[in-house]
């Protein structure tokens, strides 16, 4: 009896050290700033050399900006991304909702169609 608890109290616990690892490597962002999700990608995560400070990124936004870009994060980690080919080809929906779909090819530039 005593071993099934211990091994009850075991699991909790580690279920519990598990939960807080996870928000101490990727906390929730708090939403509290300015930013759209957008702006969060051109001015934090361009200046970011590692996946925890991309993540931190999203606090400079705004509640749905954090929201938007947590999602963006977590496709492009899940998909191993690590370039905007890669991201645009399997997050598709994340990235046009975080920033837009990407601009239209300019009538006359190089590599635009007539």
């Amino acid at each position: 009896m005593l071993g099934l608890m211990l091994r009850a109290f075991g699991v909790v616990f580690l279920t519990g050290c598990i939960a807080q690892a996870t928000a101490a490597i990727s906390p929730t962002p708090s939403g509290t700033g300015t930013l759209t999700c957008g702006q969060i990608v051109e001015i934090c995560d361009s200046q970011c050399g590692d996946p925890l400070c991309v993540r931190r990124c999203g606090d400079q936004g705004t509640a749905d900006a954090a929201q938007q870009h947590t999602a963006l994060v977590e496709c492009a980690q899940g998909n191993r991304c690590t370039d905007e080919a890669c991201i645009r080809s399997n997050c598709a929906t994340e990235a046009d909702t975080c920033g837009g779909p990407p601009p239209a090819a300019v009538e006359g530039a190089p590599g635009a169609t007539p």
